[in-house]
């Protein structure tokens, strides 16, 4: 799907309305159209009189509500508030606290806050979940949070490193796409990393960790890297600095998280990392995932 690009101080202005933001969420429901029903594809329609955000089927009268199957379903805040909430999301590399989100949309509800960025979040990693990684790989384990406050978390990062040369030919890598599982770092564990989030055939550099090598029951060549620190460090590089900037954002913007939680976090960090190098494309991109998530409750972001 190609998406729009708008500069930030664009979207803020143009997010001006209710109905802006009504015809906005519209055009991601159907994919940049006005209408498509999803019963016959007929594309005409009528505007309900009542209610706009309920448009019907000219011709087998069915009627879809701008909310339902999606994020916003069963959502009382206004969907102005909502788009404002993706759009301060995406935008930047440190995104936004519920704290920050309730004070510059003027929400009455620290929790209502919460819950916007936790949805929102949710719809991120449910869009990260439909890729899969590719080529060469660098896996690594980490540990989120201070050992002194109990709150610490295992996870497993896989990312992307992309060859490249520069102007004067000189062969370098890049970074990729990433993914993470906030899981303990077990050969269980990894193993099913592996097969949700890489493709066969790809080449995994790792470090020594018996979790992490000799997976079976997948097409995957092994390159095991040393213990030595500074051979980590230079065939981990990217993993490792992914791995460190998370750790950073985590504590500047949100000053730590609760471990049951850091899945959601990371999974908003994530997202806005393998789309870095198209930031004007982020919101259009986001609201998109919103749109086509599968809606989840309150009460389950509050397990």
């Amino acid at each position: 799907m190609k998406y729009q690009h708008m500069k930030f101080c664009k979207l803020l202005s143009e997010l001006d309305s209710e109905e802006k933001a009504r015809a906005w969420i519209w055009l991601a429901k159907f994919d940049g159209k006005e209408f498509i029903c999803p019963k016959c594809s007929n594309e005409i329609c009528w505007h309900h009189h009542k209610n706009p955000e309920i448009k019907e089927c000219r011709k087998c009268h069915f009627e879809v509500r701008l909310r339902a199957g999606t994020i916003f379903q069963k959502s009382k805040t206004p969907l102005l508030i909502w788009l404002r909430a993706i759009c301060l999301v995406t935008q930047g590399k440190r995104g936004i606290s519920a704290m920050e989100l309730q004070a510059d949309l003027g929400m009455k509800s620290y929790g209502t806050a919460w819950i916007l960025l936790h949805k929102i979040r949710e719809a991120l990693r449910q869009r990260d979940e439909t890729y899969k990684l590719k080529n060469i790989i660098e896996l690594d384990g980490a540990v989120f949070g201070k050992r002194h406050t109990g709150n610490q978390t295992e996870v497993l990062v896989a990312i992307e490193s992309k060859d490249w040369r520069d102007q004067k030919g000189r062969r370098k890598t890049k970074a990729g796409f990433a993914k993470v599982l906030v899981a303990k770092e077990t050969k269980e564990n990894a193993q099913n990393f592996v097969d949700k989030a890489i493709e066969k055939n790809a080449m995994v550099n790792t470090d020594a960790s018996p979790s992490l090598i000799h997976l079976e029951n997948v097409d995957i060549d092994y390159q095991v890297m040393s213990s030595n620190q500074e051979v980590l460090d230079h065939w981990l590089a990217w993993v490792h600095k992914f791995i460190s900037n998370a750790k950073s954002w985590i504590v500047g913007t949100h000053h730590g998280v609760e471990a049951k939680y850091l899945s959601q976090y990371l999974a908003e960090y994530t997202f806005r990392f393998n789309r870095r190098h198209d930031p004007d494309s982020l919101f259009f991109r986001a609201l998109g995932a919103c749109v086509h998530a599968k809606p989840v409750t309150s009460q389950v972001l509050f397990r």
